[in-house]
Order: structure tokens, then C-alpha cells, then sequence
């Protein structure tokens, strides 16, 4: 049985661009990656020119991301070294973070990073999993696809980007099932109908837009304007207190539970869906996305909460799975969203 007290949002650190994933505590979680205490891997690895050669230009490259218990995390399967002894790590796919991390003993090497058939010379951190990442028992690792700062190095899709087909990454999360990460290329299948692009807003090293409104259920659309963060490394979908209020008033016997740290309901509830405006696209998410898991047998925690004291909304993972989403950038980024099969 989950206890939702200790469930820590995905706290921004301004200074680092840094997203640490939302992970729920379970006693029984049955999804726990097996760390690597002494990574077989040196300090400093020169990328020799065949390894450089194997660097996609042009290229495309597509992952499966695989979902943890409750979709608490998406695992992207990375590998790290030489394609002759790479090692395979399981890292959360963050686009709210702009850093590359493996759990480990403290160590910043230099190594021919592999995804999805994409590979680059990355700058990689071992860190413990400890402190700030100490909720995390589920990955091993952060694969962080935000912007990087004068004093971080260049993420994988910024190193990636000059050898792309195309500029851009999309994510294809599933709920409760795997999911897609692409490198390079549009993939027309993962999606329906046209793709709407907003422009982002890096100043803070963020994937940050504006949405203009939103919806609960069927009732009207309401202009606002809401600052946001699309971010997959945290799980919950954060929303102005005004709009999680007016959201709960529409679920029977719901309330703000102080010792669970958010709102909880009935199981047997039905949800409404939440609509937000994507510029003139109206990005739906089924009512039953929104129930995040369960607290009890009978109760059920929201994956729709407050950003009271965080300063800006997060479009997290229980909405962007009801998305294809593109990323585009590095230069003139944009974000883009369109419907797909559910």
C-alpha cells in the first residue's frame, strides 16, 4: 500500500535546470533496477575515430521507453562505452533535467554514449543514490534532455542534434505500457491529425510554454494563461489551485488530504478528463489517466495536484502520455503536441 506523504514533486533547482523524478514509495515495488556499485568503465575514455564514425549524420534512431509501477517513470535503455564492452543502464527520461546521470560512485568521465542506434561522444556524471536522488529506486539513472547551461556540459540531444535528420526528438509515452523515444524524424504513424507548435521559453534551461486555457470535462473552455514546464521526468500534472479545485468539485467525495499531501477519491469515482490549450489545439486527457494510484483499497491519489509554491505549472507524465509530443530545438525550439490513438 502506497503512502503518498513522503512523494516528493519533481523540485526545480533553478540554477542546474534539474528535475528530480516524482517516485512513489511502495514496500513491495516489484520494479526495482539493480544498481552497479563499480561500474566497469574508466575515467576518461578517448572516442577513437571508428567509434566516431558510427555517429549517426543524417540519422534517426527510435528507443522503447518501458513504464515503472504506476508510470511512476518512463526507462530509457542506454548504452554507455565502447560497442565492444557497453554497459546497459535503465535511465528516467527527463526532459525537465539537463543532466546525464548514472547512480554510482562520484565520478564525471567522458564516454560513446548509444541510444536507440544515436551515438555521441557524453560527458556522463556517476553520482550516489543519495540525498536529492535518494526516492529513486527505480532507474539507474537520469537521461536529462533539457537545455544546458554556460556551466553543464551538452546533453545527448544537444551532442546528437548536428548528425539528426531532423532537429528533434518526440516522446510517445503509453499509459501502463512501453512507449516510444525518436531521434531525427516525425514518425506519421504515432499520431493523428496536424501537429500544433508553441514557441518555448529557455531563459530558465527548461522545455517551458504558455498555455492559453483549459477545460474540465465537457464544460466550456476557459482562457488563461498558464506557465509550464513539459516535463517527463515528474509523474503528477500541476495546475494553478483555481483550476484543481474547480477539477475535484466535478469528483464525488474527493478532498485535499493534509497526510497524503494532495487530493485523494473514491477508486469507484468517475473523473472528468482535463483539456489544455495548446495554441489552437485543445490537448485532451481521458478522466481515467487522471487517477494516478491507489492509497488504499477503497481511496485513490490524483494525478492532478496544486503548484502551490512551485511558481509555474508541469505538464507531467500522467498528461503527456495522452500526447505525441514533439521537441524541437536546439536552435529556435518549439514544442509540439497532436492527438494519437489511446
Amino acid at each position: 500500500m502506497l503512502t503518498f506523504l513522503s512523494v516528493v514533486l519533481s523540485a526545480v533547482l533553478i540554477s542546474q535546470a534539474l528535475a528530480i523524478p516524482l517516485t512513489p514509495t511502495s514496500p513491495d515495488s516489484s520494479n526495482n533496477v539493480p544498481r552497479d556499485a563499480s561500474p566497469d568503465i574508466g575515467t576518461f575514455n578517448i572516442v577513437s575515430a571508428r567509434e566516431l564514425e558510427l555517429i549517426a549524420r543524417g540519422g534517426t534512431g527510435s528507443v522503447t521507453v518501458t513504464p515503472t509501477q504506476y508510470d511512476s517513470e518512463y526507462l530509457v535503455p542506454v548504452q554507455v562505452g565502447p560497442a565492444s564492452t557497453a554497459k546497459t543502464y535503465k535511465l528516467d527520461l527527463d526532459t525537465g533535467s539537463n543532466q546525464f546521470i548514472i547512480y554510482g560512485p562520484s565520478q564525471t568521465i567522458v564516454e560513446p554514449v548509444t541510444i536507440g542506434g544515436i551515438t555521441v561522444s557524453q560527458t556522463v556524471q556517476f553520482q550516489p543514490n543519495s540525498g536529492q536522488f535518494q526516492t529513486d529506486t527505480t532507474s539507474d539513472g537520469i537521461l536529462g534532455l533539457a537545455f544546458s547551461s554556460g556551466s553543464s556540459p551538452k546533453t545527448f540531444f544537444e551532442n546528437a542534434a548536428p548528425s539528426l535528420a531532423q532537429s528533434l526528438f518526440t516522446v510517445n509515452l503509453k499509459k501502463a505500457a512501453p512507449g516510444t523515444l525518436t531521434f531525427g524524424t516525425i514518425e506519421t504513424t504515432q499520431y493523428t491529425g496536424a501537429i500544433t507548435y508553441v514557441s518555448v521559453n529557455t531563459a530558465n534551461g527548461w522545455w517551458e510554454i504558455t498555455s492559453n486555457g483549459y477545460a474540465i470535462g465537457s464544460g466550456a473552455f476557459v482562457s488563461a494563461s498558464i506557465d509550464a514546464l513539459i516535463d517527463t521526468g515528474t509523474t503528477l500534472l500541476y495546475l494553478p489551485t483555481t483550476i484543481v479545485s474547480a477539477y475535484y468539485a466535478k469528483v464525488a467525495g474527493s478532498k485535499y488530504d493534509s497526510t497524503q499531501g494532495g487530493y485523494t477519491f473514491p477508486c469507484s469515482a468517475t473523473l472528468p478528463s482535463i483539456t489544455l490549450g495548446i495554441g489552437s489545439y485543445r490537448a485532451v486527457a481521458p478522466g481515467n489517466y487522471l487517477n494516478y494510484a491507489p492509497v488504499s483499497s477503497t481511496t485513490c491519489f490524483g494525478g492532478v495536484q496544486r503548484n502551490t509554491g512551485i511558481g509555474f505549472s508541469i505538464f507531467g507524465t500522467v498528461f503527456l502520455k495522452s500526447q505525441f509530443v514533439v521537441f524541437k530545438g536546439p536552435g529556435s525550439p518549439m514544442v509540439g503536441f497532436a492527438a494519437k490513438p489511446l
